[in-house]
């Protein structure tokens, strides 16, 4: 079967928008809505992981009104900067092109230091599992077993994040803990 992509040249497709505009329940609904709305607009077919690369940045989408951004990458290139940027905003209706959001200088420096066209071994750290649990709030993001019991077992965790997150999100995360809890495990009080 002829893969029409195949033919396409590498290209990026950067859109910017508001948390609050990006229908879905949860993140990941969220976020495959966008991804899919960028690759209809451009190849007019749905997002697919094993063809295309995705990143995201902001989207916090517990909290309304945030400017996020969202970016698929598509093909190969011997030299990142031969690559261009495409660039748009999603209204909440459809995207419009915003050519000026890929000319901006924080906007280039992010996209080439931070998130290179061709993917770059990583050189970050871990976050700490408390830190990635309030990410995950944030994005309004299930948040793994695993993840759930290391918060349980240190106090010192639960305190540090009762006191980064807004008290609504704090509320969440106790309903979460103390909807999974490993038997014998004791509830977490809000």
């Amino acid at each position: 079967m002829f893969d029409a992509l195949q033919s396409k040249p590498p290209v990026r497709i950067l859109v910017q928008t508001l948390t609050h505009l990006v229908p879905g329940g949860n993140s990941i609904e969220r976020t495959d809505f966008i991804l899919d709305r960028m690759c209809q607009y451009h190849w007019n077919c749905d997002f697919q992981s094993s063809k295309f690369r995705q990143t995201s940045y902001n989207d916090f989408f517990a909290l309304n009104n945030r400017r996020c951004f969202f970016l698929v990458d598509y093909g190969e290139s011997e030299n990142d900067d031969d690559v261009p940027v495409l660039s748009y905003e999603w209204t909440g209706k459809s995207l419009k092109p915003l050519p000026q959001l890929a000319k901006d200088p924080k906007i280039q420096t992010k996209l080439k230091n931070e998130v290179p066209f061709t993917p770059q071994p990583s050189k970050r750290e871990r976050l700490p599992i408390r830190e990635i649990v309030q990410s995950r709030l944030y994005r309004k993001a299930d948040i793994p077993p695993s993840e759930l019991d290391h918060m349980r077992e240190h106090l010192e965790d639960l305190q540090w994040l009762k006191a980064h997150v807004k008290p609504r999100l704090w509320q969440t995360f106790v309903a979460e803990a103390n909807g999974y809890r490993s038997y014998g495990a004791s509830e977490i009080e809000e």
